[in-house]
């Protein structure tokens, strides 16, 4: 800088200029402005001094010889000049705080910006400044040091640093083992090569790759010999790669692709290079299974093939007639030479040309829709011509191997000649279908009118069983009331002569006390009379005439006992009732009565033989929904299991040729079911007894028949 430029023609540089040398920089100064000048200009560092004004302007800056080299500025162009002159702050504003951190502090120990070089290029500069305040004028000195070559190589530090990271992640990620072999020992290894040989990376270093494997190979070398000799040819810089055996921790062999990679030679610093290179290695047991299982595979298919009992041909993708299986050639005629693609095998099988495309039509547009759906395709029904002219019907199949499809011929020329031999005897069967079924109808009827004809028989048995017990119940009390009256005839004619020969006060009194007792005794016989007569009017009334009417269900069952007494007596079989009162029904009373004697009938029979007594209850209560329901239970033998399905079937009966019809539990079940409306089951134990459960509606539903028994016969329900 020039004289007329220094600053001390700026009122004087300050003292502390230079940091702690500034005293002695005062010093140089008294002697004279040549010195100051001399000593800034040398500085080693790239320096500059500014004036600075209140609101924090520079309004002259001087910059040193090793600042105008560092920066490429001539000197000429930058001296007394502000940096914003030349746009040296590539962020102005960073400037505008370098000159406000000044203002605040004395001392500014480092800010690191970007400056503008004078061929254009931004420089990283640390910046260092100290201010100096001197005869109420304040100065800043700043010194400069470029970093951004340092920047640079932390940059690239940085970028190597990062790649060898990935680089060292790659490595230790990958599925493949791999191992840097130096000198014939491992150095390093990944995390894949541990769990490949199942030690640890501090057990794999040190070693010989010959010492993880086992004494011989697969070719019959010797492991440590063979290994020694792939990895002089890797080390003279030739890949290799095969296949090697080797031996886990826990014992297990197992084989692996190996690739061994020469690598370059670690120099280092009085030694010559070191041989190295990187084994790469893959499990590959699993491969060598997987394509031994598919060559057995493979072996198996074409076993299959040529065993099938279906004729069969492969199409490879281009057309070509692959093979055919023996039974091919059985059933057509063709060898394999006769039909060398799909072409010659369409021109031979369907020579008449319309037929050869139809079928090839339907064939087209079938695997078009298995290939555009996945899904299977459905077999084709042709006729093919052999070799000998004759023409057989098949089933042609197709399935894709692969590329390659494989279509399956199933011959069914003698289903097809022997299904139209069975149309040919449907046709000639129709009309003796339709005689035989005329016939089974009318034995069906015929059936039908015996059926209901047994039934009315069984209800008229039944009545003719009743009649006979009341008969023999009225028997008793008449007698009784004719033996009684006749002796009161007696009475009266000896009454009669005592008159005449004169009458004394006791005869007359004796005659009077029986006459008395005769008449109570008449009258006792005839009411029991009346009452067992006006039973079996009521029960005969209502089982004749199917009438309708309200009743309640304690006098229906009270009757019913009475009409089976005398049978009841015979038999030794007590009778109980349970009935809740006021259970008052609008239904059927004879039906009633008469499903009520065939379950005691039949319980009579069946349930107490080989015993000399019984005992039996009938019992009645509401249920819910206007419902009531009756129990009738013995404690007799029960019913065998196997026989309960069956109960209620029509002619099923355990005393067949023995008085056993098999009608009466047939008539209960069809009377509850159809004209009251209720249902009806059995439930029985060997040895316990048995039960019939009957629930019926209080209001039974509207009958159009006046004896649906009669009129047709109902089909048990399941």
């Amino acid at each position: 800088m020039t004289a007329s430029e220094s600053p001390k023609n700026a009122k004087a540089p300050p003292g502390g200029l230079l940091g702690e040398g500034g005293g002695r920089i005062r010093d140089y100064l008294a002697e004279g402005e040549n010195s100051f000048v001399t000593l800034f200009d040398s500085a080693p560092l790239p320096m500059s001094c500014s004036i600075l004004e209140g609101d924090d302007r520079a309004l002259k800056s001087f910059w040193n010889q090793a600042w105008c080299e560092a920066f490429g500025y001539p000197e000429q162009q930058v001296q007394g000049k502000s940096s914003l002159s030349f746009n040296l702050w590539v962020d102005p504003e960073k400037r505008r705080n370098l000159l406000r951190l000044a203002d605040q502090s004395k001392c500014i120990q480092s800010i690191e910006s970007e400056l503008r070089h004078a061929d254009g290029t931004i420089r990283q500069v640390i910046v260092r400044a100290r201010r100096i305040d001197i005869d109420g004028q304040t100065w800043i000195v700043v010194n400069y040091q470029d970093v951004t070559a340092q920047r640079q190589v932390d940059q690239a530090l940085q970028e190597a640093t990062a790649q060898l990271r990935e680089f060292r992640e790659m490595v230790e990620s990958s599925n493949d083992a791999m191992m840097l072999v130096e000198d014939y020992r491992i150095i390093e290894c990944n995390q894949a090569a541990e769990h490949l040989y199942g030690l640890p990376r501090a057990s794999l270093i040190g070693k010989h790759p010959a010492e993880l494997s086992p004494e011989h190979q697969a070719n019959g070398e010797q492991s440590a010999e063979w290994a020694r000799h792939l990895m002089d040819e890797a080390m003279a810089g030739r890949m290799q790669r095969f296949l090697w055996s080797h031996r886990r921790a826990d014992g297990c062999v197992f084989t692996s692709e190996v690739t061994l990679n020469p690598a370059m030679s670690n120099q280092r610093a009085g030694q010559t290079g070191r041989k190295r290179y990187i084994s790469v290695l893959r499990d590959v047991t699993e491969a060598n299974r997987a394509a031994l299982a598919l060559q057995e595979s493979e072996l198996r298919f074409r076993q299959l093939f040529e065993q099938s009992p279906i004729p069969l041909a492969l199409f490879t993708p281009d057309g070509r007639v692959g093979t055919i299986s023996h039974q091919f050639s059985q059933l057509f005629g063709y060898e394999l030479e006769d039909v060398p693609d799909i072409v010659h095998w369409g021109c031979l099988a369907y020579p008449d040309p319309a037929y050869r495309a139809e079928i090839k039509g339907i064939w087209e547009s079938s695997l078009a829709k298995m290939l555009r759906d996945g899904s299977e395709m459905k077999p084709i029904e042709a006729k093919v011509r052999c070799k000998n002219g004759e023409d057989r019907s098949v089933l042609i199949g197709n399935a894709l191997i692969g590329d390659s499809m494989l279509a399956s011929f199933y011959d069914i020329t003698e289903r097809r000649a022997a299904q139209a031999e069975l149309e040919a005897l449907n046709q000639t069967l129709e009309s003796r279908v339709e005689e035989r079924t005329h016939s089974l109808q009318n034995a069906i009827a015929d059936l039908r009118r015996t059926q209901d004809d047994l039934v009315r028989s069984e209800k008229l048995a039944g009545l003719g069983s009743l009649v006979a017990g009341v008969a023999h119940e009225l028997n008793t009390p008449i007698g009784n009331a004719v033996m009684v009256a006749s002796t009161m005839s007696d009475q009266c004619q000896a009454f009669e002569a005592a008159i005449a020969a004169g009458l004394r006060r006791s005869v007359l009194d004796r005659f009077v006390g029986d006459c008395r007792e005769s008449t109570l005794v008449i009258e006792r016989n005839l009411q029991r009379a009346a009452e067992l007569i006006s039973s079996f009017k009521q029960v005969a009334v209502d089982q004749s005439s199917y009438q309708r009417r309200p009743f309640e269900l304690a006098e229906v069952l009270h009757e019913l006992q009475l009409t089976l007494s005398p049978m009841l007596r015979r038999s030794h079989v007590t009778l109980s009732e349970n009935i809740g009162a006021g259970i008052r029904m609008d239904s059927y009373p004879g039906p009633l009565t008469q499903v009520l004697m065939n379950i005691v009938n039949n319980a009579v029979i069946h349930a107490f033989e080989g015993r000399d007594s019984g005992n039996m209850t009938i019992s009645a209560r509401r249920l819910a929904n206007d419902r009531v329901g009756i129990r009738v239970s013995d404690d007799g033998t029960g019913i065998d299991p196997k026989h309960l399905p069956r109960i209620f079937d029509p002619f099923f009966t355990t005393k067949l040729g023995r008085g056993g019809s098999g009608l009466g539990l047939h008539i209960v079940y069809s009377l509850i079911t159809e004209l009251l409306g209720g249902s009806v089951r059995m439930e029985s134990q060997l040895g316990h007894g048995a039960t019939v459960i009957i629930e019926l509606p209080l209001r039974a539903p509207t009958s159009t028949s006046a004896d649906p028994a009669a009129s047709r016969t109902p089909q048990r329900i399941a």
